[in-house]
């Protein structure tokens, strides 16, 4: 190995981990997270609309799904809306997401009857098409209240408001990007970092 190559990896090393030290501050993530994140701005619509944020290998519900969940419960309980749409469509371990979501919902006392499914999105792209067919086709029209996590709020209302669905934004409150430790810093720097990526893929496709 030649000396010139040694020393740019070695610089390369050095840049790497004062990029990672930098993201991995409790102030940098908070900071991102707000940049990413739409302020709450909600009042009773027809309908309350919560993206899924995936399956654990062993195909129960993420930590990312749960919180939205739960927010998304807790708002419906208020009567902020009559119907609650679940959108996801991530599959593992033979189970499907909006089907897990919608065994969660049911438990914590949601009727049956108030609950749309949407269990083809793979995507926030896709979030956005297929629960724009069911608002369509239920006839449901006006604002939607969408939950999500704060990080990833602005990239899915840019989604929503493309397909020409007037959002009124929700993240979710006490998320888990604002706590922070060992493991929870690196989950959380792990989702920031997806999150500016993803929004720059969306951008480049003209998704948002």
């Amino acid at each position: 190995m030649s000396r010139n190559l040694r020393k740019a990896l070695f610089t390369s090393g050095i840049v790497f981990l004062i990029v990672f030290a930098t993201l991995y501050l409790p102030f940098t993530q908070y900071q991102l997270t707000k940049i990413l994140t739409v302020e709450e701005d909600i009042y009773p619509a027809r309908a309350i609309v919560v993206l899924g944020g995936g399956l654990s290998p062993d195909g129960s519900l993420g930590k990312s799904t749960q919180e939205r969940l739960n927010y998304a419960v807790h708002l419906f309980k208020l009567g902020f809306a009559e119907y609650l749409i679940l959108s996801g469509g991530d599959r593992e371990d033979d189970k499907m997401e909006a089907d897990q979501m919608y065994e969660m919902v049911l438990s914590k006392g949601i009727a049956s009857w108030t609950i749309l499914k949407e269990p083809y999105s793979l995507n926030t792209y896709e979030n956005a098409l297929y629960v724009e067919e069911i608002l369509s086709h239920y006839r449901i029209e006006g604002e939607i209240i969408l939950v999500t996590s704060p990080y990833h709020m602005r990239r899915a209302l840019l989604c929503f408001k493309q397909k020409g669905i007037e959002v009124l934004p929700a993240p979710v409150k006490n998320s888990e990007i604002y706590t922070y430790g060992a493991y929870q810093s690196f989950r959380n720097l792990r989702l920031l970092v997806r999150e500016i990526l993803a929004f720059v893929w969306y951008g480049y496709r003209g998704w948002i």
